[in-house]
């Protein structure tokens, strides 16, 4: 489907594109009333004409059903930029994830994607922070966690120096040389921009 010129600043998600996806129901005001639909989908936010029907029997039991999901306009958390989150991509989230009706889409796709990056890669420094005796190769990969963390400013400017005394306890092998001297160079760039910043 083309691109509609209002939605053309719109993020564009990596399935469903950047423009809503019309199906012709409309039943806000087909049925009259607003108690079936979902309270995401306050019609300041609702598109018109997008509506498909949900299946009760395979969402999380909650106070109220939902009957009808619309793509719905979102402005990213993080990002600023705005976003579709689609009646589809909804149906996905509370019928086959099985998330609760009262979850709510914040973050564009992209903004989403590094977020689940982030977190992986949190437990992965958790995970090997807490390996009593780490060898060379884990080491690295603490450091490279630990690095990318900092970038991201999920950890503070004192981490470096953590950095620095993993990269000192590499043995001085070539198999870990030209990772740790990538490392390195990351570090002291980090280091430069911070005290410029």
């Amino acid at each position: 489907m083309p691109d509609i010129p209002r939605y053309s600043n719109f993020i564009e998600h990596p399935r469903y594109g950047r423009s809503p996806c019309f199906t012709g129901l409309n039943p806000h005001t087909d049925y009259g009333g607003d108690t079936f639909l979902h309270w995401h989908s306050s019609k300041s936010c609702r598109i018109p004409n997008t509506a498909i029907a949900a299946d009760l029997n395979k969402q999380v039991p909650a106070t109220v059903a939902v009957t009808h999901y619309y793509d719905v306009e979102r402005k990213c958390r993080d990002c600023q930029s705005m976003f579709i989150f689609f009646a589809a991509e909804q149906k996905y989230w509370y019928e086959d994830l099985q998330f609760g009706l009262d979850s709510d889409c914040v973050r564009c796709c992209t903004c989403r994607k590094e977020q689940q990056g982030l977190t992986q890669k949190r437990q992965q420094y958790e995970e090997l922070f807490h390996v009593v005796d780490r060898a060379p190769d884990q080491n690295l990969a603490l450091a490279e966690c630990c690095l990318y963390l900092i970038e991201k400013d999920v950890f503070t400017s004192q981490q470096t120096q953590h950095v620095r005394r993993l990269l000192n306890q590499l043995p001085n092998e070539k198999k870990y040389n030209e990772r740790a001297d990538h490392l390195r160079q990351q570090l002291t760039d980090i280091e430069r921009s911070m005290s410029n910043g």
